[in-house]
């Protein structure tokens, strides 16, 4: 079937394979799908479009098939005594990866406020410089993101949320979880927008991001916006201007790694003067992380013990923790005043405790009830993060990951360690890779290539704290019940 009017066509047919008797060749009927696109630019003009109008644009737009079998045997050919040919069986194929497919596009003109904005800009501001550019490149951006043009404004350097957005927002735009491939398109695009917008008088590199990113004000939502479609253009997903923005800030600006002595100085000097305004020393010191500022203020006031955790250590988080929650290992339900209790008992700092419980004693005890305690998990995490074609952490589901029976006992946090462990040896193998180069695969060849040490002290370290669990802390708990 075919229609045609005003030069737009849609053909739409049915593949119906069709069983056919011995000796009889077989038929099928074809046909394609093309869409009308222009008819999702049209429904972007109406006002107050709604998105589940957009969304069945979107459904109708995709390719697809319908398969069904017609039997052409008569009731006749039962009553033959023809023996049953029994089929052989075929192996299970793997199922291919399913790819999500790239974000429809269109002309970041569509959206009226941009046409607005482009007959307003002057020549005296650089976000107006680099917003005239992409405006009159007329960009393509994603339309879903388009249609959703929010404006976040942060002064500070953390990420935008899912919570920091309306709840009506498209669940097709992906939010957070930034890949290093991404991070690194956000920074090549900046990289470009920067040498082609040139301006006078013009600016060194480092003003003009200082300018655009530090310098912003909240009535300047809009502009950023558009130099956010403009660092978004080759992401795999749609994401909105406004966190792309954001993430090409923190990007740019947020520092990582160690603390220097000056920002130690600075952190005393703040808390003295202004209290645990968390946030903004944050701020001033470029840091994404509050926490960690934070965190930071409490090694440099208190006198926290540091080093490895000992075999007496260990021994005395299980039994707080048991005593804190018998049902620990089942709902991991345990407050922060019981690990700051623990803490102060051993003379370290409560987040270390926490994260050594998390990252190292929990893991042990859940695999050795799911007696996987010996198992190498990496090779099965490799060769699982390759098979769903997941390079990146980004990629994975930690805690559904860690529901498969493949990796029974091991918690999303454990496994999730793991690979972060595989990547930095990794990287620390092949200096030569990128970021968005460390991927599943390059961990892969790093595995297949590294030798494996002896395991044998660590083993034997844990089966002796196991042993202490089993002999105090769960035949405890037994002798309670049968009381």
């Amino acid at each position: 079937f075919t229609s045609t009017r005003d030069s737009h066509y849609c053909q739409i047919s049915w593949q119906i394979p069709v069983d056919h008797r011995e000796g009889q060749e077989p038929f099928m009927i074809q046909a394609h799908q093309d869409l009308f696109k222009p008819l999702k630019m049209s429904l972007m003009m109406l006002p107050g479009i709604s998105s589940t109008i957009m969304k069945t644009v979107r459904t109708i737009s995709t390719a697809w098939q319908l398969t069904g079998k017609v039997h052409t045997s008569s009731p006749c050919d039962s009553k033959t005594n023809t023996p049953e040919i029994k089929p052989m069986k075929k192996k299970p194929k793997k199922k291919p990866v399913k790819t999500q497919p790239p974000p429809a596009l269109c002309s970041i003109l569509v959206c009226g406020e941009h046409k607005t904005i482009q007959k307003e800009l002057g020549q005296d501001l650089l976000i107006d410089t680099l917003a005239s550019y992409i405006l009159t490149k007329n960009i393509q951006v994603p339309l879903i993101a388009l249609m959703s043009n929010i404006s976040v404004y942060r002064k500070n350097m953390n990420g935008i949320l899912r919570n920091d957005l309306p709840k009506t927002l498209d669940a097709e735009i992906k939010v957070g979880r930034f890949s290093a491939r991404d991070d690194q398109i956000i920074k090549e695009n900046w990289s470009v927008l920067q040498k082609q917008a040139k301006r006078e008088p013009y600016l060194e590199e480092n003003e003009a991001t200082t300018e655009i990113f530090l310098n912003t004000v909240k009535d300047q939502g809009p502009k950023n916006n558009i130099v956010g479609y403009f660092l978004s253009q080759g992401l795999p997903n749609a994401r909105l201007a406004t966190e792309v923005f954001q993430r090409a800030k923190i990007l740019l600006f947020a520092k990582k790694g160690d603390y220097s002595p000056e920002e130690d100085q600075v952190i005393i000097q703040f808390v003295e003067k202004e209290g645990n305004k968390w946030a903004a020393l944050a701020k001033r010191l470029e840091r994404s992380s509050t926490s960690s500022v934070k965190r930071r203020y409490e090694l440099l006031t208190t006198d926290y013990k540091g080093g490895q955790f000992t075999a007496g250590e260990d021994e005395i988080i299980l039994s707080e923790v048991f005593n804190a929650n018998k049902n620990i290992l089942m709902d991991k339900n345990i407050t922060t005043e019981d690990w700051k209790r623990i803490g102060n008992k051993l003379g370290r700092n409560q987040q270390y405790v926490q994260q050594h419980w998390v990252h190292c004693l929990e893991p042990r005890l859940t695999r050795h009830q799911s007696g996987t305690l010996h198992r190498d998990v990496r090779k099965v995490l490799i060769d699982h993060l390759l098979q769903h074609n997941m390079l990146f952490a980004q990629d994975v589901d930690w805690k559904e990951l860690a529901k498969l029976p493949k990796f029974a006992g091991a918690t999303s946090q454990y496994l999730q360690k793991k690979w972060d462990s595989m990547r930095t040896r990794t990287r620390e193998k092949y200096p030569e890779l990128s970021e968005d180069k460390l991927t599943t695969e390059e961990i892969h060849r790093w595995y297949n290539n590294s030798k494996r040490n002896s395991t044998q002290k660590k083993d034997e370290y844990y089966e002796d704290l196991i042993a202490f669990y089993l002999a105090n802390i769960k035949q405890e708990a037994g002798d309670k019940k049968h009381v």
